[in-house]
């Protein structure tokens, strides 16, 4: 069963556009990328102002709930466009070692409750995009939407806030805190220049077992491990 929150007034494009931007390099992706995401959040939020003339009259003869299925679009891609940035940022939380090492409080959902409502708005929101992919032109569905997307968004922002107040002090869970201390020596081991090419296949496998039961399967897309990962799937193939 799902639960939405009540629709808000929604926030205006600049503001939402400076969060996000916000977001990204509070938690450490390079300005570079942040720049490249808020220039793709501007293109599409261009494309929806300046519209497709062709599109629109088409849209204007489809109606469903009483709302023109033009505004339905326009108020959907914003929709899409802010789910899209919120998942990319959660993703990040899984593949960034230093995100996950210093702040791992973020996937504890046995032992931290902003961890499971992240993870509990992140399937809402994909499925209320699903039930509205499915009837687009649908304005009840489409607003149920954008209040998971909201729901996911501020989930997210609240669990960002309380796991770098964590980070990996004492208060962390002991079990989790022990885990991520070994994982911190290992990609020590991993960057240094000095390290064999047997060690750092060895660190790897350690690191991919380490990590594999905090992010679960999207450890294999963590691009230090990767190599490994490659490894190992080249080695079964082969088999």
């Amino acid at each position: 069963m799902m639960f939405f929150a009540a629709v808000e007034d929604p926030i205006s494009i600049e503001t939402w556009i400076h969060e996000q931007v916000q977001s990204f390099l509070m938690i450490g992706v390079p300005a570079i990328i942040v720049l490249s995401v808020a220039a793709g959040m501007i293109f599409v939020m261009a494309k929806m102002v300046l519209g497709d003339p062709v599109t629109r009259v088409h849209a204007r003869s489809q109606t469903n709930d009483d709302i023109t299925a033009s505004n339905v679009w326009d108020e959907a891609a914003v929709a899409v466009t802010r789910h899209d940035a919120a998942q990319t940022r959660w993703d990040q939380w899984h593949t960034d070692l230093d995100l996950l090492i210093e702040y791992p409080a973020i996937h504890d959902v046995a032992h931290e409750k902003f961890a499971m409502r992240i993870l509990d708005t992140a399937e809402a929101a994909n499925c209320a995009r699903d039930a509205w992919e499915g009837q687009p032109h649908s304005m009840s569905r489409l607003q149920s939407y954008r209040a998971a997307v909201d729901a996911f968004d501020k989930a997210l922002r609240d669990g960002e806030h309380q796991a770098t107040i964590l980070g990996r002090g004492p208060s962390l869970d002991p079990v989790l805190k022990r885990v991520m201390d070994d994982a911190a020596h290992l990609v020590e081991i991993l960057r240094r220049p000095d390290t064999t090419d047997d060690d750092r296949d060895r660190t790897m496998r350690a690191l991919f077992k380490a990590l594999k039961p905090v992010v679960g399967d999207q450890v294999v897309k963590i691009p230090e491990i990767e190599p490994f990962v490659m490894k190992q799937i080249t080695t079964t193939k082969t088999k």
